[in-house]
Formats: C-alpha cells, structure tokens, sequence
C-alpha cells in the first residue's frame, strides 16, 4: 500500500497567523483569548472567545459578504501550505489527481446571521449573492478548488468536532487506494452567534478560559481559523524532491453510540479509535512520543479522555506528554482536529511539544503529564492525535517521522 506524507502545512489561528508565527506562540504558552468582536454579547453570561486577531488577505474576493465567511481562512491557509509544499503552481500536473477534504462544524452560518441581524421582520432578508454563492457547505471547497485549479475528488466533512480528522482520513484513503496524487485536507471555522448561543445555554463556555485537565476547569472556550496540510503519496513527492514532514501512518473512527452531548463515560468509543489507529498504523502504544489530546476543558470530556489514554497506554500512561493546545487558541470545532493535525506535524519536525496553559490545580481524576504552561523540548517521532465529537463520532490519527 502506498505510503502518504505531509509536504505542506498552513495555519490561522487565534495566537498566531501564519505557520512560524502559530508555532511560536504555541511552544511559548500564548493566550488568543479575548472579548468578542463580532457581535453583541451583552445579553449573555460569557463575552470571551478565541478569534483571529489582525488578519488580512492578499486577495478581493466577489462581494463583501463572502470576504467574511470561512473561506477567507481556508484559502490563507491553503495558500500558505501549497507554497510550502511547492505546489502552488500545479499547471505542469494533472489536476483531476489533485482532490479537496475540508471540514466544517457550522458550515456557513455568519452571512445569513449578518444579514437577519439587520432586518429580521423582512422575509426578503437573509439571502444575497454572498449568500447564494456560501449556501450550500459544499462552497467550502468548490470555493478552494476555483482557486487553486484541483479538479480531483471534492469533500466537506461535517461530523461536528472530529470534521477535520474525518476529511484527512478520507484524504488517505483516497491516496492509499492510488486514485489520486495530492490532497488539500484540513479544516476551517468562524464563529456564528449560533454555534455561541448553542454551547451557552448548554452552560458549556468557560467564562474566562479553557482550564483543560484542571481541577477547576469551567468549559471550553470557542475557537476559530484554519488547519491545512498538502498530502501526497509518498512516491510523487520523492519524484519532486519534495520536503516531508511526516508521514501518516493511519486512523481509527468510532461512534460512542452513547449520547448527543456527553461522552461515555469510560471512553469506550475514543479507547477504540486509539485501538484502532495504533493497529492500522502497525505502531506500538509503546512507540508513541506525544499525544495531543481533545481536551475541550469540559469536566466529562477531560475525565473521558483521561481514562481512555490509561486503558489504551497502561503502563506508559503516565509518562506520555499528553498536551491540549485548546487552552491557547480555543475550541475550533470542526476545525480543531485538522488544526491539531498540523501542530503534530509541527511537534515532529521541531521535537518540542505545544503546552497546556492555565494548568494550576491537579485533579486526581486527571493525572497524566499534561506538559503545564511551559512549552518542552523532546524527541518526538511518532504523535497520536485524538479528536472526541459530540454524539461520539471519534477520529485518531498517527504520524510519524518518514
């Protein structure tokens, strides 16, 4: 079966935008989280969030309405992996083998909010051509595929957190069975006072940060940008002479089967996609360097996970640098695992591990190495990386040095 690397890598983020500025701010324990900006939190108990701070585009889009939709992440990241990777320019190679996997949690919900906030009792309202043109969350990628000229398989993922990991899964299926040559994968969120609204009154929001694994931790804190990385297989990068990453060594998905909202309670669902990643990517738990982990900061979820790594690492539990860099730049749901996903690429090519922050009273429950507010130095060969939705739709991923 064909191997699949990682030859590029675009992030924006909270604390940083830009590969090298995300990075720094990650190793060095920077916090993006601030007052919201982009609607009015008054009425509500929570006003703190994780948005892009500061960024701008090289580009016009069509109309105003789709400059302020996820697109305008997801092509500054795309951009950014496709020229690291060396791609940019893919005139010279056939682009029906060059396909797309984004996902989402929300879709675009921001222009039809921004347009019914003006003038809800006008039934005319809340459609434009921004609107028309973002509808459907397929526009996602039909949008980067217009863009950068891939004329391959074309896919959103939409299964709430875990979106992300689920499109880059597909992606390596795709390049393992041969049909295609590259893939553009990851994932890109806003943040819709829908999405806001849902996870307030489910009492879910931190009111001023994301403690993931303390003792004291309140709830997540909602998070947006965007992760992309370029994956190709490994021969046709060899052909190009093509820088590496990592390499992909495989994933496990489960279902909970459980409940809407709450994990099981003793991680059965995320103990198999771990199983099961670990199996398919033919590695040891004894091999695994690094795990970054879901860590939402949510009491279930933290105790959930917790649990899972110690069924699934047994002896080697403890010792494992287990980190939530959602403690940084947020919960960005469906995005959050293709973010994460660059950030282990990062860990292995660095050999340094990203903090969890605001890390200040232990709980017995949770105690594992969660790598407290300081960034570590440390060989990193082989990351496992954990993505536990709602509904229990778990997605693990590994990757290794090549």
């Amino acid at each position: 079966m064909p191997r699949v690397v990682i030859t590029g890598l675009g992030l924006v983020i909270a604390n940083g935008i830009g590969v090298k500025n995300a990075w720094d701010a990650l190793v060095n324990g920077k916090d993006g989280t601030a007052e919201i900006k982009s609607f009015d939190t008054s009425k509500y108990r929570v006003h703190r969030v994780c948005e892009v701070k500061d960024f701008k585009i090289d580009t016009t889009f069509e109309n105003e309405t789709t400059a302020n939709t996820i697109h305008k992440y997801t092509y500054s990241a795309a951009k950014e992996a496709l020229e690291d990777s060396g791609l940019n320019d893919i005139t010279r190679y056939d682009s029906e083998r060059f396909g797309i996997a984004i996902g989402t949690l929300a879709g675009e919900l921001p222009p039809f909010e921004y347009l019914l906030r003006n003038a809800p009792e006008d039934k005319a309202n809340g459609f434009d051509m921004g609107v028309a043109l973002t509808y459907p969350p397929s526009s996602i990628t039909t949008l980067l595929s217009e863009d950068f000229g891939f004329e391959g398989p074309n896919m959103v993922s939409l299964n709430a957190c875990s979106s992300g990991n689920h499109a880059i899964a597909w992606a390596l299926d795709l390049l393992s069975e041969g049909k295609v040559d590259v893939m553009l994968v990851g994932g890109g969120e806003l943040i819709p006072q829908t999405e806001f609204t849902h996870f307030h009154n489910l009492k879910a929001l931190a009111p001023e940060r994301c403690q993931p694994f303390d003792k004291n931790r309140k709830g997540l804190v909602i998070g947006e940008g965007a992760g992309i990385m370029v994956m190709e297989s490994f021969d046709f990068a060899s052909k190009r002479n093509a820088n590496i990453y990592a390499e992909l060594k495989g994933y496990g998905m489960s279902c909970d089967g459980h409940h809407m909202t709450a994990p099981h309670p003793e991680g059965a669902g995320a103990i198999k996609a771990m199983l099961d990643a670990l199996s398919a990517s033919k590695i040891s738990y004894k091999d695994i360097d690094y795990i970054n982990a879901h860590g939402t900061g949510t009491p279930l979820n933290d105790r959930m996970e917790t649990l899972a790594i110690k069924s699934v690492f047994k002896e080697r539990a403890k010792e494992i640098p287990v980190s939530s860099i959602k403690s940084m730049i947020g919960h960005t749901m469906g995005a959050a695992s293709a973010i994460e996903s660059v950030v282990s690429c990062l860990a292995i090519k660095n050999n340094a591990v990203p903090p969890t922050i605001h890390y200040e009273t232990p709980d017995p429950e949770c105690d594992l190495d969660y790598v407290p507010n300081e960034g570590r130095e440390l060989e990193v060969n082989c990351v496992l990386n954990n993505s536990f939705a709602f509904g229990g739709n778990n997605v693990t991923n590994i990757f290794s040095k090549l």
